[in-house]
């Protein structure tokens, strides 16, 4: 079966003549609690479109020596084996959230792809979601890597979830506890609100904006990170803002009897 990828648009929150934005939220809850199917993963940098979401979350094998295709695994943190994961605890609890676990066999990254299509270019862009951990560590303390990239630069759809053209930024990422020696489910998960703005960055009309979170297989038994309440608005830059305005108020001018 070919992978389910194609050019995924997000529809853009349009205010008014003199505003244009984005404006994106994802909770994960559509997974439910079954496992969901990510087809047309498996071999190494496949990517493949997470089922039970919105059709815009991709995940991807970056190493390790697997190559059976991936699945979020519905699961409560309980779980050592490397992989995706759609977690909640307890693991039938509707609140769900989208993680990693890193092993040999697999070393996984998630991520978004979202179109700009509000006519005009994007210049700060506002992320925030709830960073969590559903298992600890054994060694070292654990994080997912974020990164973000452009469709007009190097990353592409289909491949930005393993592309070195993506820009590392540490304020994305999810940190994990301290490690403890006999790992196990954190049970409640722990929950940091992370939130962040990316600034002066040209998000061009038409362009798709990636985000990855990419996790990697580290020394003695990996944590179970994950992100939940996900959140994004980006605005566009002020000579486009101006110029949006203009157009509105010479409309009303138009509109106005003589």
């Amino acid at each position: 079966m070919k992978p389910l990828i194609s050019a995924l648009t997000l529809t853009a929150a349009v205010s008014s003549a003199a505003s244009a934005n984005i404006v994106y939220t994802q909770n994960f809850d559509s997974m439910g609690s079954a496992n969901q199917q990510i087809v047309g993963s498996g071999v190494l940098n496949a990517q493949g479109v997470i089922g039970g979401l919105d059709g815009l979350w991709q995940a991807a094998r970056i190493s390790g020596s697997g190559t059976s295709a991936l699945t979020a695994t519905s699961n409560d943190g309980s779980s050592n084996s490397g992989g995706i994961f759609n977690y909640a605890q307890p693991n039938t609890d509707p609140d769900r959230a989208l993680g990693s676990l890193a092993s040999g066999s697999t070393a996984p990254a998630f991520g978004v792809a979202l179109v700009n299509n509000t006519g005009s270019a994007l210049d700060t862009i506002t992320i925030s979601f709830d960073a969590m951990m559903f298992r600890s560590s054994t060694t070292n303390v654990n994080k997912l890597v974020f990164a973000y990239g452009f469709s007009t630069g190097t990353a592409t759809l289909t491949s930005f979830l393993s592309s070195t053209g993506m820009t590392v930024d540490t304020r994305g990422d999810v940190v994990g506890g301290a490690p403890v020696a006999t790992n196990g489910a954190v049970n409640p998960a722990t929950t940091t609100l992370v939130t962040f703005t990316l600034s002066s960055v040209d998000w061009a009309d038409g362009a798709t904006l990636f985000l990855r979170w990419a996790d990697f297989n580290e020394v003695g038994n990996d944590a179970g990170l994950a992100i939940d309440n996900f959140s994004l608005t980006a605005v566009p830059t002020p000579g486009a803002l101006a110029l949006l305005g203009l157009a509105g108020l010479v409309a009303r001018r138009r509109r106005c009897p003589a």
